[in-house]
């Protein structure tokens, strides 16, 4: 047994120092120590492990080997001795194994947080593993290449110029992360979600907050369940966004977008790829998007400008306007749009082959199709059928309307 133990302390250290505070100001002392691990090599190979700790955090790369360690401690007390008291209770154990390659910052106590302003600055190798807990801070983590996982309470927290496997969740804090490379992953309950010129394949989810990702290279996936989703410059093969309660926003991007919203509206600008959109109660608005498109909401209206290929758009309760363009690289322009009880406006371009058939439901007037194309109607007493063709009438143009006119223009 004695071997042993002579053993694993020749391997494992726990650092601990005598406690010695300084009077700043009336009932509020300070104290800091120092931890120095020249041991810890810029190779990958060394974790650090957060156990439990709260306070201002903040954690840097630098190039080469070595780390160092600050600990800077502010206590709210009545004297000397009871600061003393106070951190005793609250100590900050450092434990290092060298030969599981581990260094471990742990908390031993939150009796007296409310007491204690901590900020704990942490210098490692560029290429280093981090991963723990942290409560109650405010944290910053830069510029290191490496596995981070971390889970965060009460923690708005600043992610810049990492790279490797990010995983990243708080309760009660906002993430903001700016020039990430690789798999990221973060996740927040009442918090926001702000991503900036990442590179990756991206999964965001939040609980009561909203997301916002701009300059976006990589795969996106992204929930929420109450807040909204605001995408701008992604250049993303797929994304695919789900929402119970809120809007989505997408500008500027070159992306398959699949989006599933209970309640809330939908918008898309400038979008290079194909779109298949549903929102249960909402609005969709449509500019310029080249692709094919596929939209249904169930209770709200849907307008399209330059969709300049194919359309499919239906809605249960709701107006359909749409203005189909035309783009020689796509080859794709089938129509068909439909709504159970609402109106429908279309406009195409003259010169494409479509066949057009209309059909207006519990509407029996002339009027209940108006076109700037010839059409052969016929009048029932309750729907009017009406078919009609450009050229050789080789593209399908199905349209449907309930209790609503149908118009079809010509650019």
């Amino acid at each position: 047994m004695k071997l042993i133990l002579t053993f694993w302390l020749l391997i494992s250290f726990l650092f601990s120092q005598d406690i010695f505070v300084q009077e700043e100001e009336k009932n509020l002392y300070r104290s800091a120590v120092e931890y120095s691990f020249d041991e810890v090599l810029d190779n990958g190979a060394y974790t650090f492990i957060l156990d439990n700790l709260s306070g201002v955090i903040n954690i840097i790369g630098h190039a080469g080997s070595g780390s160092h360690l600050i600990i800077d401690n502010r206590i709210r007390a009545v004297s000397n001795k009871n600061a003393i008291k106070i951190l005793q209770n609250s100590q900050i154990n450092i434990y290092h194994d060298k030969n599981k390659k581990k260094v471990s910052i742990k908390k031993l106590s939150e009796r007296y947080d409310h007491k204690i302003i901590t900020n704990i600055d942490l210098h490692i190798p560029i290429n280093t593993n981090i991963k723990g807990s942290i409560k109650n801070s405010d944290v910053k983590i830069g510029q290191f290449r490496g596995s981070l996982n971390l889970k965060a309470e009460s923690t708005d927290s600043d992610l810049n110029n990492l790279s490797g496997n990010v995983v990243f969740s708080t309760k009660g804090g906002n993430i903001n992360a700016k020039k990430l490379n690789g798999t990221i992953r973060l996740h927040v309950v009442s918090g926001n979600i702000n991503i900036e010129q990442c590179d990756g394949n991206i999964f965001t989810s939040s609980e009561n907050g909203s997301i916002e990702m701009s300059k976006i290279n990589g795969e996106i996936e992204s929930i929420t369940t109450l807040g909204n989703i605001n995408i701008t410059n992604a250049d993303s093969r797929n994304c695919s966004i789900s929402l119970n309660v809120g809007n989505l926003i997408a500008r500027n991007c070159n992306a398959n977008i699949e989006a599933n919203i209970d309640v809330g509206n939908i918008t898309m600008k400038d979008i290079k790829g194909d779109l298949t959109l549903f929102t249960g109660k909402g609005i969709i608005n449509l500019n310029d998007i080249i692709g094919d498109t596929k939209c249904n909401s169930n209770f709200g209206n849907i307008t399209g400008i330059n969709l300049f290929g194919s359309v499919s758009a239906s809605s249960e309760l709701g107006d359909l306007n749409i203005n189909k363009g035309y783009n020689s690289f796509l080859t794709n322009h089938k129509i068909d749009l439909k709504t159970k009880r609402g109106s429908v406006a279309l406009r195409i371009p003259s010169d494409l082959p479509f066949l057009i058939r209309a059909h207006c439901n519990n509407l029996n007037s002339k009027n209940a199709i108006s076109s700037d194309i010839a059409l052969i109607e016929e009048i029932y007493p309750t729907k009017v059928i009406a078919k009609g063709e450009i050229k050789n009438g080789t593209i399908n143009c199905n349209i449907q309307s309930n209790y609503g006119p149908i118009s079809i223009n010509t650019n």
